[in-house]
C-alpha cells in the first residue's frame, strides 16, 4: 500500500516537485472518495522501518536522484547536487524537519553519468507528464532490474540515458510522419541490452506499437536477446507455457495481472525463443491493428494508448527479414487492419555496424545503388513504414558514420548520435591498460590481469596456465560464495580464441582436452602448480586490488572447493565445448543451466553474444579492421564479485601470416581502444558547442581521427568538410609512417631543415608528477612555427603505393590552424623535446645532439605505429607549454615555460628491439602539444559544394570547385 501510494504520489509531480502531503493525500484517496489511513508522517515511519533495498526506498531514491540532476525551469538556477539544490526540493516538497534528516542520511546525491548527445534540433514533446503518466512498463523494468541486483545509481543512469534516446524520436501521436535515424555507442559487454530494453519499455508506454528488434546474425544471439526481453518486460503474464521449464522462471518479471486488466496494454509476440519470424505462422492477424475510436486516425491518442503493441525479435537476416515484409506487404494490399502509415513503429539494430551497412560498391551518377540483402530489407522496412523510428545500437562506432547518407531511405544516424558514459562496475580499458604508463613500463592493471602468450601453446606459462587459472578461480569463487552468501556465481567459463576457422577450434578443442586430462589436477604437480600459482598470482594481485571480498589466507583452505569447482566442470571430454555452427548442439545455453566451461569458436564468441561468468580469456588471434579486433574484447564487462580472479592471456609476439613480421596483439588492442576514447572524447568535447557552432551527425565523419577512414569510392565525396579547428591545449599525435627507407630518410631530411640553425641543448628536468618525483633529462631546440608548418607539409606519411594516400595529408587541420589565418593562436615558438632514455637502442645526431633511439611496435603490417608519446614525457611537455602546473618543478623545467610556447616531442624510432638490430634511417616519430588561446571558436564547417550547401555527399562529376 506504501509503495502504490507514494509512487502514485511521485508520479503526479510532472513539473518538478510538488507538496507531498497534498499529493499523498490525494493518492491515499479511496474509491469512495474516503482517504485511507496514510499521510506523510505514517509514510516517514515506515520507510524508516524498511531495509534499504525496499522499493518505496527505491522509488523516492530515484525520483529526487532525478531532481538532484534536472536542468528544468523549476530549478532556479540552483546547481546539480548541491545543498542549494536540495534544499529547494525540500522546500517545494514542504518536507518537514524530520523528513529531511532521513532524505540527507538515507538518500544522498547521486550525481548522474550523462550521455553525450550530437543531434539536429527537434520538436520537444516527450515532457516530464507523459514520463510519469504513461510509465507502466518502465516502472516494472526498473524494478525487475533492481531485484536482479542492479544499484539504484546504475537503473537512475540508465533512466537518463534511455530518456535522452527516446526524446529524438518524433512524437507517436504527432499528424506529420517524421522517421528519426540515430545511433547509440555504448562499450563492448556494457550492457547495451539493457540500454534497448528500457528504450522499448518507454517508446511503447509512449505510444509506438510495432517494435522490430534486430538480434544479431546468429540464432544464439536473437534467441539470447528474445529471453531477455520476455524475462524482464514483457512479463509472465503474457508468455505462452514455452518457459515453464525455465531455472529462472520465477525470477521473470510479474505485473500481477495482464496489463490491458491493470489500466495499460499487452504486448502480442510474433517470435519466441525458439523461433524466428516465421510467414503466417502467428497468421497475418496477428500484425492487424485496429481502431477503438473510428473518427480519428490510429495513431491518435484516442486508438493508440488502447492498442496491444507487437514485438517481433528477428535474426539480422534478409530471408527473415522478408517473410516479415511479405506479411506487412499482405496487410497493405488485403487491406487488413490500418494503413501501415499510421503505426508508430521502432526499429532497434543490435550490433548496427555488422550486416546492416550497405558494403556493396557505390552506385555512379544517376544509377539506382545496389545494397547487401540485409541492407535492403531495412530499408525496405523503413518504406514500408514512414512513421518508423530507426536505432542502431554499437559498440564500434567509426563503420557506422561511413554509412552513405546520400540517400535518405539508407540507415545514416542522421537525427543524432548519443554516447553512453561507462557503466558503474564495468571492467574495461580503464582495468586492463595503463594508459598513464610510458613505454616498456608495466603498470598495476597489466600486473594484476595480463599475461603474455609468447611461443607455442604447451609451454607452460602460456595455455596450461590459462588453464590452470580457470580450475583456481572457479574454487575460489566456490570458496568465497560459502563466506558470503550474497556472492552467488552461477556460471564459470574460460574463453579459447585463436582462430575463425572451424578445423581449428577442433585442433584446440583437442589440445586443450589432452592438457586438462593430464594436469594431474587430483594430487601432485597438478596440486603443486595451483598451490605457487595460488601464492604467487591471485594472492598478491588480491592483495592489491583491496575489494572487500573474502580471500583465503592458504591455498589449503581451498581444498573442499577445489573439489566442488572440478566436479561442475566435468571430465575433460566435457570440460571443453566448441562454439560454431559446425557444433551447434555445443553452444551453452546460460538461460537453461549453470555452465562451468572452456569455451573454444571464433565468429559466435566476438560478435554480441555474452559469455556469462567469463574469467579466464586465451586470445592469439590475428585480426586485420579495428573495430574487429575491438569486437575480440569479450574479457570486457562487469564481473561483480570476482574483478580480481579475471585473467587475460593475450599473445605478444604474433606471427604475422607467412612473413617474419610479428604484432603484439595486447598492444594493438590498446591502440583500437585509444582511438575509441578519443573519439568518445572528441564527441563530448563537442556536443558542448550551441548556437550556430552546434554540430550534427552528419558533420561528424571529418572528425573521426584520419588514419580510422577508408578511401570512399571514386566518384563521391561527403559535403562536409572541417574547414577549422581550435587545437589550443590539445594534443596531436598521428602514427601513420612510411615503410620505405627513401621515404623514411626523405622525412629525417625534412625534420634536419626544420632545425636547421638550431643547436640541441642537454636539459635535466625535474617535477612532481601523479606517480612520484620524476626526473628527465632530454635535449631541447626552439625553432619558428613556419618551419614547423613546412615540415608537416613536406612529411611523407605513406609509401608512394600505398592504397590509403589518396586521403591526404593527416595533419591538414592543424596546419591551417597554425597558419592563424582565422585567429591569432598565440604561439610565438616551438620546443622540440627529445626524451634520454635508460637503454636507447641507437643514437641519431641531429641539430648537434645525440637522439637516444626508441623501440615503437606498429599496430599491423600497415603504416601504422600504437603511439609515439610517453605519458611521463606528455606530462613535462604539458608543463612547459602551460596546458599543465607540475609541481615542485625545478628552475631548468620552469625556465622553458611559456604560455606562447608549442611543444614537439620528438621520438627517433625503430622497430627492432634489440640495439644490435636498430638500423637507420630512423622513423621520424612526433607529438605535437599546443598552449591555450584565445580563440572563441572551437570547430567550423564548410562545404565542397556551396550551391548544394544540404546534400550530405556530392559527385565529383558534378563538382569542378573542390580539392579531391
Amino acid at each position: 500500500m506504501f509503495f502504490d501510494i507514494l509512487n502514485s504520489a511521485l508520479s503526479s509531480m510532472t513539473s518538478g516537485p510538488k507538496n507531498l502531503q497534498r499529493a499523498v493525500a490525494f493518492s491515499a484517496e479511496g474509491d469512495d472518495g474516503e482517504p485511507a489511513a496514510v499521510d506523510v508522517q505514517s509514510l516517514l515511519e515506515f520507510l524508516r522501518s524498511v531495509g534499504p533495498g525496499d522499493e518505496s526506498i527505491t522509488i523516492l531514491r530515484r525520483r529526487l536522484a532525478q531532481w538532484d540532476n534536472d536542468d528544468a525551469a523549476w530549478t532556479d538556477g540552483t546547481q546539480k547536487n548541491t545543498d542549494d539544490r536540495r534544499g529547494l526540493i525540500y522546500r517545494k516538497l514542504a518536507l518537514s524537519p524530520g523528513w529531511q534528516v532521513f532524505c540527507e542520511s538515507r538518500l544522498p546525491f547521486q550525481p548522474l553519468a550523462r550521455p553525450t548527445v550530437i543531434a539536429v534540433e527537434h520538436k520537444p514533446w516527450y515532457s516530464e507528464e507523459i514520463r510519469q503518466g504513461r510509465n507502466f512498463y518502465w516502472t516494472r523494468y526498473a524494478g525487475q532490474l533492481s531485484r536482479q541486483g542492479w544499484p539504484d545509481e546504475s537503473i537512475i543512469n540508465l533512466d537518463d540515458s534511455t530518456t535522452s534516446v527516446i526524446e529524438r524520436l518524433a512524437d507517436p501521436t504527432s499528424d506529420e510522419a517524421y522517421q528519426s535515424k540515430g545511433l547509440v555507442v555504448g562499450y563492448v559487454q556494457s550492457g547495451k541490452t539493457a540500454n534497448f530494453t528500457g528504450v522499448l519499455a518507454k517508446a511503447a508506454d509512449a505510444g509506438y506499437r510495432l517494435f522490430i528488434v534486430l538480434g544479431g546474425v546468429l540464432d544464439v544471439l536473437r534467441s539470447q536477446t528474445q529471453r531477455r526481453i520476455d524475462k524482464e518486460l514483457i512479463g509472465r503474464e503474457l508468455l505462452s507455457r514455452e518457459y515453464v521449464n525455465d531455472p529462472d522462471y520465477e525470477d521473470f518479471v510479474v505485473h500481477g495481472a495482464r496489463p490491458s486488466e491493470l489500466g495499460a496494454f499487452d504486448w502480442s509476440r510474433l517470435t519466441g525463443p525458439e523461433h524466428d519470424y516465421q510467414k503466417l505462422a502467428y497468421g497475418v492477424e496477428a500484425l492487424k491493428f485496429e481502431r477503438r475510436d473510428p473518427a480519428y486516425p490510429f495513431y491518435h491518442p484516442n486508438n493508440l494508448f488502447a492498442a496491444s503493441a507487437r514485438i517481433a525479435v528477428v535474426k539480422k537476416n534478409s530471408k527473415v527479414l522478408t517473410k516479415l515484409i511479405a506479411d506487412l506487404a499482405a496487410l497493405q494490399r488485403q487491406g487488413i487492419g490500418e494503413p501501415l502509415d499510421q503505426i508508430p513503429a521502432l526499429i532497434i539494430d543490435d550490433e548496427s555496424d555488422q550486416a546492416s551497412i550497405n558494403v556493396r560498391k557505390q552506385a555512379a551518377a544517376g544509377e539506382e545503388q545496389e545494397r547487401t540483402a540485409t541492407n535492403k530489407a531495412i530499408v525496405t522496412l523503413l518504406k514500408m513504414l514512414p512513421r518508423a523510428q530507426y536505432i542502431g545500437y554499437t559498440a564500434t562506432p567509426f563503420a557506422n558514420v561511413f554509412v552513405d547518407p546520400d540517400n535518405e531511405e539508407d540507415i545514416f544516424p542522421r537525427d543524432f548520435l548519443i554516447s553512453l558514459p561507462r557503466p558503474s562496475g564495468y571492467m574495461g580499458v580503464s582495468d586492463f591498460y595503463d594508459l598513464e604508463f610510458g613505454e616498456g613500463e608495466i603498470g598495476p592493471n597489466r600486473e594484476n590481469f595480463v599475461r603474455a602468450i609468447v611461443g607455442e601453446d604447451d609451454k607452460p606459462t602460456n595455455l596450461l596456465m590459462a588453464i590452470d587459472s580457470f580450475v583456481l578461480s572457479g574454487a575460489l569463487k566456490i570458496w568465497r560464495s560459502r563466506q558470503n552468501s550474497d556472492l552467488r556465481y552461477r556460471h564459470h567459463t574460460m574463453l579459447v580464441h585463436m582462430s575463425h576457422s572451424v578445423e581449428d577450434h577442433k585442433k584446440a578443442a583437442l589440445q586443450v582436452r589432452k592438457m586438462y586430462a593430464a594436469a594431474g589436477y587430483d594430487g601432485g604437480k597438478g596440486l603443486d602448480r595451483l598451490q605457487r600459482l595460488f601464492e604467487e598470482d591471485f594472492l598478491p594481485v588480491a592483495l592489491r586490488r583491496s575489494e572487500n571480498l573474502p580471500f583465503p589466507e592458504r591455498f589449503e583452505e581451498l581444498n573442499e572447493s577445489l573439489g566442488e569447482c572440478l566436479e561442475s566442470i566435468g571430465e575433460s571430454a566435457d570440460a571443453v565445448r566448441i562454439v560454431n555452427n559446425e557444433h551447434r548442439d555445443q553452444t551453452p545455453d546460460f538461460d537453461k543451466q549453470p555452465i562451468w566451461k572452456i569455451l573454444i569458436g571464433g565468429t559466435k564468441l566476438s560478435r554480441g553474444y555474452t559469455v556469462e561468468g567469463l574469467t579466464i580469456s586465451y586470445y592469439r588471434r590475428r585480426t586485420g579492421a579495428g573495430d574487429t579486433l575491438m569486437q575480440m574484447g569479450r574479457w570486457f564487462g562487469f564481473r561483480r564479485g570476482y574483478g580480481d580472479l579475471v585473467r587475460l592471456f593475450i599473445g605478444t609476439d604474433e606471427k604475422v601470416g607467412k612473413t617474419k613480421q610479428t604484432v603484439d596483439l595486447y598492444e594493438a588492442f590498446g591502440g583500437v581502444c585509444r582511438d575509441e576514447e578519443a573519439f568518445r572524447e572528441q564527441l563530448k568535447r563537442y556536443s558542448k558547442m550551441e548556437g550556430e557552432d552546434r554540430i550534427t551527425p552528419g558533420q561528424i565523419p571529418p572528425l573521426v581521427p584520419q588514419h580510422m577512414l577508408r578511401p570512399t569510392a571514386a566518384n563521391k565525396m561527403r559535403n562536409a568538410v572541417v574547414d577549422f579547428r581550435n587545437f589550443g591545449g590539445e594534443l596531436a599525435e598521428s602514427t601513420i609512417a612510411p615503410l620505405e627507407p627513401t621515404c623514411i630518410s626523405d622525412n629525417n631530411e625534412a625534420l634536419g631543415r626544420m632545425l636547421s640553425g638550431t643547436h640541441a641543448i642537454l636539459r635535466t628536468l625535474e617535477a612532481q608528477t601523479p606517480r612520484g618525483r620524476r626526473k628527465l633529462e632530454a635535449l631541447t631546440a626552439s625553432f619558428e612555427t613556419k618551419n614547423l608548418v613546412r615540415f608537416l607539409k613536406e612529411y611523407k606519411w605513406y609509401d608512394p603505393k600505398s592504397r590509403d594516400s589518396r586521403l591526404g595529408n593527416p595533419m591538414a587541420l592543424q596546419i591551417e590552424f597554425l597558419k592563424a589565418e582565422r585567429g591569432d593562436h598565440g604561439i610565438r615558438d616551438w620546443l622540440l623535446l627529445g626524451p634520454k632514455i635508460d637503454k636507447p637502442l641507437g643514437i641519431h645526431r641531429l641539430a648537434g645532439g645525440d637522439f637516444d633511439v626508441v623501440h615503437r611496435s606498429r599496430r599491423d603490417e600497415g603504416g601504422r605505429f600504437n603511439t609515439y608519446n610517453d605519458p611521463v614525457h606528455r606530462l613535462f611537455a604539458q608543463h612547459i607549454c602551460a596546458q599543465t602546473t607540475l609541481s615542485e618543478a625545478n628552475d631548468e623545467l620552469n625556465a622553458l615555460v611559456s604560455r606562447h610556447r608549442g611543444v614537439m616531442i620528438y621520438y627517433p624510432i625503430t622497430e627492432a628491439e634489440k640495439p644490435g638490430n636498430a638500423k637507420a634511417p630512423f622513423t621520424v616519430g612526433f607529438t605535437l602539444l599546443f598552449p591555450d588561446n584565445d580563440i572563441k571558436r572551437t570547430l567550423s564547417f564548410s562545404v565542397r559544394r556551396q550551391d548544394r550547401p544540404n546534400e550530405a555527399v556530392v559527385t565529383i562529376d558534378d563538382a569542378t570547385s573542390f580539392d579531391v
